[in-house]
């Protein structure tokens, strides 16, 4: 399928009420005005940075029909984030053309983007439409567009003749009845992070028992909350997938939860992985997928094998239980942190003599990010120090929790020693609750 036939058949289905709730006309003529005006700019690259939906749809439509390498960006990025995007986006040239960048906290402290292609977000479509055995997928995206679940979330729906209904999560909370009185529950999927649900089954969880599947991934769900949702009789698929995969490649279908298992379920069609089995030892997870990115921009490196940083087993049956991840990676509510990023924008302020940065186990979160640190002589109050990277990095990226102490804990050589680092953070976090 060229870049024209996308266009149109982006066209086609707006046309045919394919947003749910929103105006498909007025995103048609929206993106053929944004197409005008990339064709008289001739830019070499667009980025797409907003949480208007209709803006959000015209202008991927624009970037796709001209086959100029589109970046999708989260318009909260601070400062350090924006001169990444700034150098990143300077490297484009005429390998990229037909590219879609999607943003991921890569493995060097700051942000990357996953290079992907039309071809490899509709092979994840295909694998993920073979798996649950449907025609038409029809979703309710919570999630942002910019970020790989929302993402996928558009491209399932519109590749399988599905709907798709874009509601805000906050908005929901307070008033279900945005989605209920629009569509039939049961035709629907609907993508939560642990965060989201958590506050849903705080609230009221009948309305959300009606779904056909809640699929549940971006960060790892306590073991309280699963309680709490097969209690509730909630039809959830636990899920594995992440940016460079283009989502999930695994998933749990809510039938096996129900019956209490708590696995990210098996690979689905379109992947394979490479992990230990139940009687080896713990192996970092390997991947193998039609739906693989092609490299982290601007190398077009095309792995076959994408090594990630979590560490999993397979059971006897197949199921995949990820056990923790080989880096210090954080994930607070579906989002990744890198705690070098966070580090280096503290010590940036010169309000502290020593930090570092954990992640500690959340109920609402999954993980929440905590800094312990050293105080020089500057005030350093929690409060000082949140705002004083407050822009320099995202909200979610600032740590909720700030521990002063004497040392960072250090051996002979000056290696950070995490795992006392942790329990350190985990003893004072736990005393600030009980305060």
């Amino acid at each position: 399928m060229d870049s024209e036939d996308v266009y149109d058949m982006f066209t086609k289905r707006l046309a045919s009420g394919w947003l749910v709730g929103n105006d498909g006309t007025a995103v048609i003529r929206l993106a053929q005005q944004k197409l005008a005006e990339f064709t008289q700019l001739s830019p070499n690259f667009i980025s797409i940075a907003t949480a208007d939906i209709q803006e959000f749809i015209a202008n991927l439509m624009a970037g796709l029909r001209l086959g100029i390498p589109i970046f999708l960006c989260n318009p909260d990025w601070g400062k350090v984030e924006w001169e990444r995007v700034a150098n990143l986006t300077a490297q484009v040239d005429t390998q990229h053309q037909n590219t879609i960048m999607i943003p991921t906290g890569g493995s060097s402290g700051s942000i990357e983007f996953a290079i992907h292609t039309w071809e490899t977000l509709s092979a994840s479509v295909r694998g993920f439409q073979e798996f649950y055995q449907l025609d038409r997928i029809n979703a309710v995206c919570t999630l942002p567009l910019y970020h790989v679940s929302g993402l996928m979330q558009l491209w399932r729906s519109l590749l399988t003749d599905g709907k798709l209904l874009i509601v805000n999560s906050h908005q929901l909370y307070v008033d279900p009845n945005l989605v209920t009185s629009q569509i039939h529950l049961n035709d629907y999927f609907i993508s939560l992070v642990p965060t989201q649900l958590s506050k849903i089954l705080d609230l009221d969880s009948n309305w959300i028992r009606q779904f056909h599947t809640i699929l549940l991934g971006g960060a790892p769900p306590s073991t309280e909350l699963l309680t709490k949702a097969r209690d509730a009789r909630l039809p959830l698929a636990l899920t594995y997938g992440m940016t460079e995969t283009a989502s999930q490649i695994t998933s749990l279908k809510p039938s096996e939860f129900l019956a209490g298992n708590n696995s990210c379920g098996r690979v689905l069609p379109h992947a394979e992985i490479q992990c230990g089995l139940s009687t080896d030892k713990i192996t970092s997870i390997k991947i193998k997928a039609k739906s693989l990115m092609l490299g982290y921009f601007p190398s077009l490196d095309s792995p076959t094998y994408f090594e990630s940083d979590d560490l999993g087993l397979f059971d006897m049956d197949d199921y995949l239980t990820i056990l923790g991840r080989s880096s210090g990676k954080i994930i607070t509510g579906g989002e990744n942190v890198l705690p070098i990023e966070v580090i280096s924008a503290i010590m940036t302020t010169g309000l502290v003599a020593d930090v570092w940065v954990v992640g500690l186990p959340d109920r609402y979160w999954g993980q929440v990010v905590v800094a312990i640190y050293v105080k020089n002589h500057h005030p350093s109050s929690a409060a000082i120090l949140s705002r004083s990277v407050s822009g320099m990095i995202s909200n979610y990226k600032v740590p909720k929790y700030w521990i002063p102490i004497d040392e960072i804990p250090r051996n002979a050589l000056g290696k950070i020693l995490i795992q006392l680092a942790i329990e350190i953070a985990r003893v004072e976090v736990d005393k600030l609750m009980l305060d």
